[in-house]
Parts: C-alpha cells; structure tokens; sequence
C-alpha cells in the first residue's frame, strides 16, 4: 500500500529530508545520518546570485566553501542597490535548511491525507490530465486551463511554463500586478506607450522636485532609499503624499497626508493651480495632449477650499505642493501601489500623469515617472511565439479566471503565486475548490497545498541558476550554488519536462536556464546583446540591448523627444475611464454612496519591511523577530472615542467579516482610518508571522482593470 500522511507526517518527512542543514550543528545527529561536513581548511569563494523577492533584485555574492553558502553578502558593484540587502533577501539562508519546507511531491487524496509520490509520477498525472482536455476539447481546451504567474525561480521559468501552456493551445497566464499596479500600469500604457517607469531610478539625481505620490520606498525598496539621500544632497526636494507615517517619512523634505481615497481630488487641484497661474508652455501640452482645451474644464471645480475639504489637508500644505510643482521645470512622480489598490485609482494615476504633461516634466532629463512595479524584460512571449506560433487568442484576467473556475469551466490549474493576494480569498478559495485538478509548486504546507491536488517541491534561487529580473528593466544572473534536498525541482524543469512530453516535436530541448537563455539571445532581437558573458561579468544588464557590445539604454524612454503613443500624444478624457470630473470617493469607503454607516472607519492595509507577499519569509525565525502578528494601528483620538487602549483585542470587521488583531495606538494613522499589514500567513509555525489573510475579509471589489484591496469601511469591536 501506497504510504499516506496526515499534515504532522507531511512536515516531518520533510524536515527529515533537510536534516543534513541542520546536523552540522548536533554531531550525534550528524553521525547517525551519514553527514559529512565540509573541510575547514577549503578555500572560500565568491559566487553571484540575486534575492527572488521584491523588484529591485538584489544583487549578492555568496561565500562558499567546497557546497556550503557560509554566508551572503551584498554585491558592492551594484549600481542600483549599492550592495545593500532587506531583511526578506537576508533569509534566504535560513530559508534553505527550514525544517518546515516540504521536499517530496505529494499528492492530495480524498479524505484530506497527503500520498508520496515519485516526482516522474507527478510529472505523468499532469501530462495525462492535460492529453484528456486536449482530446476531450480540441483547440477549445486552452480555455480549460490556466496559471497564475510568476514563477519567482527566474525568467526562464516563466518562459518554460508559458510554452507548456502552448501544448494545449492555453495562453491564460494570469499575472501578479491585477491586484497591486495593474491600474498604473495601464494608466501608463495607454497615455504614454510605456506600461512601466519613464525613466531610470537614478535620474532623481537630476531632478528638482520629487514628489512620492504613495510609494513607501523605504519600507518597500529599502535599497533604493540611497537614491533619495543622494537626491536630496543634490539640492532636490522631497515631498511626501501618504496618509500614513512610514519609515520613508524620515527621507522627506515635507509630507502630506490626505484622507485615504483622495489623491485624486488633490491632484486635479494641481493642475486647476497650474492652469490658473498661467504655468505651463501651451505649444508643449498641445504636443503631448490631445485635448489641453479640457484640462481646465475638467479640473474646474477642484478649488483649492474644494480640495481641503475632501482631504482634510491644510490650505497652506495644499498651496505648498501647488506652488512647488508648478515651479519645478524638473519633476519626478514616484507612483506607490497604494493608488491601484482604489477603485478611483484610475482617475488619480490619469490625473497625476497630466500633471507631468502639462509642467513638460514628462521628457527629457531629470523628468518623468518612476512606479511601484517590475520593470520585466519582454521577449519571453516572442520566443514562445517562435516555436509555437503567433498567439491570437485574448488572454483571461483574473476576474474571468475566477468565474470560469466557480462555473466549473476549468479542468486544470498551475497554482504558482498566492491566491490570498485577491479580495474575497474565501471566495477565491472556494471557486479554486471547485477545479478538479491543481497543481501547486511551493516550498512549504500553506494555504495554497491545502486547495492542490498535487504539491510539487520548489527549489529556493541559490539551487537553480537562471535569469531574474526587476525594475529598471534589469536583467540579473545567478548561478547554482547548492544542491536542492529530497527531489525539489526548478520549475524551468517542471515545465520543461511536461512539455517535452506534451509536444516534443515543438517543444525546445533545453537542458538548464543557461541554454534557454541563449535561446532568447539567438532568437529574440531584444536580447541578442544580453550575452551570457555579458550578463556573468555584471551586476546587473539593462534590457533591450539589440547588440553585442550594444550600450544600455538609460535615462528617458522617449529618447526621440515625443510619447511612445501611437498619436504621439495623450488624451485629458477616455472613452472607457472617463476624466477627472467624474472623481468619487472609492467603492465600499464610509463616504461613498450606498456606504454602510455600521462601518464607519477606512480600512487600509499594505505591506511591511520585512514581509514578502508570498508566504516564503512568514516561515523565517529571522523574520518573525520583527513581526508582531495581526495588529491594528489606530489614531489616539479614535481609539479615545472607542474606548480602545494599547494591545487590547478587537475583532477588525467589514461587511465581509471580521479578524482578530491587536490594537496598536499610534498618530502615524489619521484619525477615522485604520491600518493592519497584508502579508500574514495562517499556516506558518510562527506565531509572529500567523494570522488570517486580511484578503479574506475585503469585497470583491474591482474597477475596469483591477482586484482593489484598499478605503473600506470597517469598524473595530473589542473582544
């Protein structure tokens, strides 16, 4: 009979099968298992690799001796980061050897219990569900069959699992950025031609003005904290817009903090100023809008008395920021995350975007906008295209995803990044429930192996090689540098091994990243200059360079002096996403029409220093020092009105239900607004680090483009 395990026997086979990390430290253990330590007198070495978390992509060199990582260190020579290194990319050591990681794949049975089974077993169980679509529905199949993307192994990866899609004619990858900077991103694309920054992060050095419109660089991209400190040693002034006090309040020259939901009220305000002191060059906004007439139509009845009293800001601070933007020839707009999470994000980012075009701070240098997003290399989608031919077929958002799966549409799903990063993840979890076969390739028991018909065991970045990419458009590669334990495997590999069977005779015969990777540089005009020599001698290589020996591009996209628009231009007022006339507070916030007056305070959430996204850094002890479980911040005058005090428990409850915090009295929130970290984990070992994910109780909010996590009403009840 076939061994099965409950969720105790799960963790502890796996812990068995990495207890070579940790018998180096219990002599009696390590001679009971066959352990052999590395020989102290072995040279050390230094081998490059990069964090698989954030989008800055840390660049490291790890100290080896003999096929043991000693320790990492940041990579000096990385202009972007300067060798630093958050507290996430610092746990990866730990991480590796975590007693808690699963390394044998698994399949989920009936009645709850886990059965081991070989990793070509898994591999069979998924080519034969997905020859039975194939033969059950044809072409038609592909819409039976989806992945939520990325695969944070590396590029190549995710190029490996897009061409198994392929096999069964499925191009529905869904990505990560519909619930954070989706709106952004489109904003960006359909006004700019750009779905990304206009300019490298280190043009804040020849800028005037930055104005952090949301983006909490410090606590999110710590690294990057050192192009602020240069900017501002440069003569550059930073402002602030955040309603909440955050660790990058510190970098700033000023700081604003309207009520949640606003933004747009305060931007559209900006450009009435503008307009109204004459401060703008109207030949260079008619270059670049199509419409300029509308900017002061649009923006007429956002008085700055109007603006005070939707964002509850002072006169004089709103004044302030007006008279700084529209005097400032060199500005910057760094756009935060927190904007997309709001279903009027888009008439804020559209907005903020205007302002740029209308002071001609959009091209040239010390111009443009910088997001909160990854600026990921493109060219993985054509070389799929090569061997599978050109991709006609609309791709599924999220949203569709979602109803396929709750009608029962869908037959098979790669469950790769974390469906708890939707709103209404119960209600996400219950249409994923209703899949009959699912796929899940990840490190450790969480939610998403709970949901999984088979678990498949990842391999962490240090025991892969491979491509990572990040902002900038950078492009970064890591070696192997260890050997992953039990029978982890890359998800390159998986892919890769699913589509060879699928489709040998179209699929490429790759054997490691390194080989697809030169496939991308012989067939992909965008990367024929990202040699591998190239990218081993760096840091870090921007892309596109279409070259050898090509030069990087830096500074502005717009390098021949217009938007990368089919017009060339901009318009004030959309079709589909109207203007900002139309701004109203978000749906599901207190002041909103049809709000619920039993809910009272705005729920904001977001993330912190030291917590990934995904669920990896929630099962660090090195991590969870930091971590203070599920809390609420609260300002002391509404925590004086609620009778609230100091780590009493209360039950956080919106319309969609409720979650047991902490209470946090502290005046880096406003009053009226509420705040609580995103990132927490229900099934880490790690008290610090476990709670219900806030996602759970958010409605399935979502404007024209994206999921929206943030300003809804909520109300605090003690316990």
């Amino acid at each position: 009979m076939p061994e099965k395990y409950s969720r105790r026997n799960f963790l502890r086979l796996s812990a068995a099968l990495v207890a070579g990390g940790a018998a180096a430290a219990d002599p009696e253990r390590a001679k009971a298992i066959g352990y052999v330590p590395e020989k102290a007198d072995e040279p050390v070495r230094l081998v490059k690799g990069y964090c698989p978390f954030c989008q800055v992509r840390c660049t490291y060199h790890a100290r080896m001796r003999g096929k043991k990582i000693l320790s990492i260190v940041g990579d000096p020579d990385n202009y972007w980061t300067g060798g630093a290194m958050c507290p996430k990319g610092m746990s990866m050591l730990e991480l590796l050897d975590s007693p808690y990681r699963i390394t044998e794949p698994m399949e989920h049975l009936p009645d709850g219990t886990w059965r081991r089974i070989s990793y070509e077993r898994a591999v069979d169980m998924v080519v034969e569900r997905m020859r039975e679509v194939k033969a059950k529905y044809g072409p038609k199949g592909g819409n039976r069959v989806a992945i939520t993307m990325p695969l944070w192994d590396c590029f190549e990866s995710e190029v490996a699992a897009l061409m198994a899609l392929r096999t069964v004619d499925c191009v529905h990858a869904m990505p990560p950025g519909e619930t954070c900077v989706s709106t952004a991103s489109n904003m960006l694309g359909s006004m700019l031609g750009v779905n990304s920054g206009s300019c490298k992060v280190d043009e804040l050095l020849n800028t005037k003005l930055i104005v952090l419109w949301g983006a909490n660089v410090n606590d999110l991209y710590p690294p990057y904290t050192r192009w602020l400190k240069a900017a501002r040693e440069r003569g550059s002034r930073i402002i602030y817009i955040d309603p909440r006090k955050t660790r990058t309040s510190l970098w700033c020259d000023t700081q604003l903090r309207p009520q949640p939901g606003t933004d747009g009220v305060l931007a559209a305000g900006c450009i009435r100023y503008i307009i109204k002191k004459g401060a703008y060059d109207p030949e260079r906004v008619a270059f670049q809008v199509e419409d300029p007439e509308n900017l002061a139509k649009y923006s007429e009845k956002f008085t700055p008395d109007y603006v005070q009293s939707v964002t509850g800001l002072a006169l004089d601070e709103i004044l302030d920021l007006y008279e700084a933007v529209a005097s400032s020839d060199r500005t910057i707009m760094w756009l935060g995350g927190a904007l997309s999470r709001q279903t009027n994000g888009i008439t804020t980012t559209r907005t903020i975007i205007l302002i740029q075009a209308l002071r001609d701070n959009l091209i040239g240098k010390g111009r443009g906008m910088l997001t909160f997003q990854s600026g990921k290399p493109g060219g993985g989608e054509e070389l799929v295209d090569e061997y599978f031919g050109e991709n006609k077929t609309p791709k599924m958002n999220f949203r569709r995803l979602r109803m396929a799966m709750s009608k029962g549409n869908l037959d098979i799903l790669f469950l790769n990044s974390s469906y708890r990063r939707n709103p209404d993840a119960k209600g996400v979890r219950d249409a994923i429930k209703k899949v009959p076969f699912v796929v899940h390739m990840g490190f450790f028991l969480d939610e998403e192996s709970e949901v999984s018909t088979l678990f498949i065991p990842a391999t962490f970045g240090p025991e892969s090689q491979g491509c990572g990419y990040g902002n900038e458009n950078q492009v970064a590669w890591r070696e192997k540098l260890v050997e992953a334990p039990g029978s982890c495997v890359p998800a390159w590999q998986f892919y890769r091994d699913i589509g060879r069977k699928m489709d040998p005779e179209r699929y490429p015969d790759f054997k490691d990243p390194e080989a697809l990777c030169r496939l991308m540089q012989q067939k992909v005009p965008s990367w024929k200059g990202i040699t591998m020599e190239r990218l081993r001698s760096s840091s870090t290589v921007l892309w596109p360079i279409y070259e050898v020996g090509g030069a990087e591009r830096a500074g502005s996209v717009f390098t021949e002096g217009k938007l990368l628009t089919p017009t060339g231009k901009m318009a004030c007022a959309d079709r589909v996403f109207g203007d900002m006339s139309k701004w109203d507070y978000p749906k599901g916030h207190p002041k909103a029409k049809g709000s619920k007056p039993e809910f009272p305070l705005i729920l904001t959430q977001g993330k912190q220093l030291w917590h990934w996204h995904q669920t990896m850094t929630n099962f660090a002890k090195s991590i969870a020092q930091f971590s203070n479980g599920r809390f609420v911040q609260v300002n002391p005058e509404t925590a004086q009105a609620l009778n609230l005090h100091q780590k009493d428990k209360v039950m956080l409850e919106t319309m969609m239900g409720g979650i047991e915090c902490w209470v946090d009295i502290t005046d880096t929130v406003l009053p009226g607004a509420v705040f609580t970290p995103a990132n927490l984990c229900r099934t880490t070992p790690l008290a610090e680090n476990r709670s219900e994910s806030i996602c759970n109780i958010l409605p399935n909010y979502w404007d024209r483009i994206s999921a929206q996590h943030n300003c809804v009403g909520c109300r605090l009840r003690k316990l």
